[in-house]
């Protein structure tokens, strides 16, 4: 339960900049590679942004917890407040009840491995809201005013970071600067997530960001949305039409969704919109220069959104959301691959979070020390594990999530967990091969039972299974650490942990 009192709405804020940017150890290596800079580009609301006010100082925009509730002054407009980027979201803290990591652990494993900030290692933080190609001629002028001009670079770009540092390396001269370019969950084609975010917002959260029609307004008076908007084969489908995206240069369109906040004012130049949108899809099937070695790192076989098909209902427009384990949560790989380059899939790490896993860590280091070749051979692929049916045979688990049905929580509220699984096989999951465990701030974890809950899967996939489980978050401010447990037929277990906050 939720009570939304101005003490409370600011506790919650407290938890939203991780669940909107809806981010450890390895092998050490002494020194960067023949000194080359590395370059990181983050993900889409993975910088601060601040606004410089008369007196000369600098107000949060976004990128801690009360500045969530400025969400609005983020539109951009006519009365646009100036912004600009102001470093990179490390870390988030949950007024002191724990922290939540977004590239931290990235940033020390850098540092472990030997880069240095502002010397080998550049972090280009940048204005998300803004358009790729915008923020694509910013990390030229970023890259020149920061390294020598005869120099080469190496660039790690995570989510949209590699749509920037493409379209650098293709229009804005960054051909003959990149030495090696590793990009990691980045959406090539997109993602569906797009329109679940433009239907509903952030769910309760968006009281905080002044309603639903106000988020609205926001998110699209952000180039940058338009551009991560689903455009791979079979991403689509309006009504009993298959294959057909949402055209979003078409004002019809926009209106035929009966969305409150959602008109003429609050678009862009749409014409504008669909000249960057084709570009984009150019550039991303247009070859870098053989002398660029690059490399993906995608993630697989997390429950992602695939396709959405779009239905009118009592004058308004619904988008219904089909998912698929072929992706990382939010990217599916469709989107996240390009043909013939060198991939490196994991199996185990979130789109946020991809970075801070740490066999793409060390493959990401092995990478810029020695090549891809060398780090396929040193760095292996982490393989699936497995689990028993009912009837005792094992099989391999494709994937499994902790999901929770709010991202934060008040104290003495009722909860529910859901847990998906993907079997390769049909046959019912042996339950009691997996547990359920819940810990709250400074106690003992207790388990706590999952019933099965076919209502939860995914009516299109069969292969999918799923529990669920209510609980307490008792009166105690905090933390809620959920830990499943899937023990397979031999070796060790799976072992897949949700934290939430509790306020």
């Amino acid at each position: 339960m939720y009570f939304f009192e101005p003490q409370n709405l600011r506790r919650i804020a407290a938890a939203l900049i991780v669940s909107l940017s809806s981010v450890a150890g390895g092998v050490e290596v002494a020194a960067a590679a023949e000194e080359r800079p590395l370059v990181l580009v983050p993900g889409v609301l993975g910088s601060k942004l601040c606004r410089t006010d008369a007196d000369g100082n600098k107000t949060l925009l976004w990128g801690n917890a009360e500045a969530i509730l400025q969400f609005p002054d983020l539109a951009i407009g006519d009365n646009t407040l100036e912004v600009e980027p102001c470093g990179l979201i490390e870390e988030v803290s949950f007024l002191g009840v724990f922290t939540q990591d977004v590239y931290g652990p990235f940033i020390d494993r850098l540092d472990r491995a030997g880069y240095r900030q502002d010397s080998t290692l550049l972090i280009f933080d940048y204005d998300w809201r803004l358009s790729v190609f915008d923020n694509a001629r910013l990390l030229a002028a970023f890259i020149d005013e920061n390294t020598e001009r005869d120099s080469t670079v190496d660039i790690v770009a995570h989510s949209m970071g590699g749509l920037i540092a493409r379209t650098y390396a293709l229009e804005e001269g960054g051909d003959t600067r990149i030495h090696r370019l590793i990009t990691a969950g980045t959406p090539w084609r997109g993602s569906v997530k797009v329109f679940g975010l433009l239907e509903n917002g952030w769910g309760v959260s968006n009281l905080l960001m002044g309603g639903l029609e106000a988020v609205r307004r926001t998110v699209l008076s952000f180039p940058s949305m338009y551009e991560l908007m689903p455009s791979y084969e079979g991403c689509c489908r309006i009504g009993d039409a298959p294959g057909n995206a949402f055209d979003a240069g078409n004002m019809d369109a926009w209106a035929d969704l009966g969305w409150e906040g959602v008109d003429e004012e609050a678009l862009p130049e749409l014409a504008d919109v669909a000249e960057r949108q084709s570009k984009l899809r150019r550039i991303v099937d247009t070859p870098l220069p053989a002398a660029i070695e690059e490399v993906l790192i995608i993630g697989v076989d997390q429950r992602t959104p695939e396709q959405y098909e779009l239905q009118v209902r009592r004058g308004e427009a619904h988008f219904d959301m089909r998912t698929s384990w072929e992706g990382d949560g939010t990217v599916l790989r469709e989107s996240a691959q390009l043909q013939k380059r060198v991939t490196y899939p994991t199996s185990f790490a979130v789109h946020n979070a991809i970075l801070n896993d740490e066999l793409v860590q060390d493959f990401a280091i092995s990478v810029l020390r020695e090549g891809s070749e060398v780090a396929h051979e040193t760095v292996p692929v982490r393989k699936r594990t497995s689990v028993l049916t009912a009837l005792g045979a094992a099989v391999e688990l494709v994937g499994v999530v902790v999901t929770t049905d709010q991202p934060v929580y008040e104290t003495n509220a009722t909860a529910t967990a859901t847990v998906h699984l993907r079997l390769e096989v049909q046959d019912p999951v042996d339950a009691g091969r997996f547990s359920l465990a819940l810990a709250a701030s400074g106690t003992t974890a207790r388990p706590i039972v999952l019933h099965p809950d076919p209502g939860a899967s995914d009516p299109t996939n069969p292969f999918e299974q799923s529990f669920s489980a209510r609980f307490e978050t008792g009166p105690e401010a905090g933390k809620l650490v959920l830990t499943l447990t899937v023990e397979g037929e031999t070796g060790a277990p799976r072992v897949i942990v949700r934290t939430v906050p509790v306020l």
